[in-house]
């Protein structure tokens, strides 16, 4: 980090999650490259606070992280890499073709979000009815974007071997066709 700046404070994050594809495992890290101490005063110490505040990994994942990221080969990258991007183009294509929805492509990311156009899904007031009852009839759990500010979206994770994102794609085409209607909605 210090060819980046001799003079500006710079803060590196990074983790395991999403390269190592293990979400929920909370294990990550911010590296500080602070040579002229701008930090020291406030951010560091609130850096700290913040680590002692959240949950974070158990003691087998913590004591398991040199051996992690020493001892990881290039090709479970590659793999990790190639299976989010087949689930990603197995999903956006089986989410296109379902009314009533509209998938955005991952440029990077280890999930999906999709749109939902409310208006043809009229038994539910929001993203999180959507979801919810997508649980509950079709047993396949997303994320609702309101946990994200992003209304009228939920949140397919791609990390999933791939017959269980075809499944999970399956099962949601069915739950739309039940729900999905061509009428507009008339407010008076």
């Amino acid at each position: 980090m210090a060819s980046q700046s001799a003079t500006v404070p710079i803060l590196s994050c990074g983790g395991l999650t999403k390269r190592y594809l293990v979400p929920g495992w909370r294990l990550g890290w911010i590296l500080i490259y602070d040579r002229s101490n701008a930090f020291e005063a406030e951010v560091r110490p609130g850096l700290v606070n913040l680590s002692q505040r959240i949950l974070g990994p158990n003691t087998l994942i913590q004591g398991a992280i040199r051996a992690i990221l020493s001892s990881t080969p290039q090709e479970y990258f590659d793999m990790a890499i190639g299976v989010v991007q087949r689930n990603a183009e197995i999903c956006h294509a089986a989410m296109k073709k379902i009314k009533g929805l509209n998938p955005i492509m991952p440029t990077g990311a280890m999930y999906m979000m999709v749109a939902i156009r409310m208006d043809k899904f009229p038994d539910f007031k929001s993203d999180l009815e959507f979801t919810q009852q997508l649980v509950t009839e079709q047993s396949v759990f997303c994320l609702p974007g309101k946990c994200f500010q992003y209304p009228n979206y939920f949140r397919v994770v791609l990390t999933v071997p791939e017959e269980k994102v075809t499944e999970a794609c399956e099962r949601i085409a069915e739950f739309c066709r039940e729900h999905y209607t061509s009428k507009e909605r008339i407010s008076y």
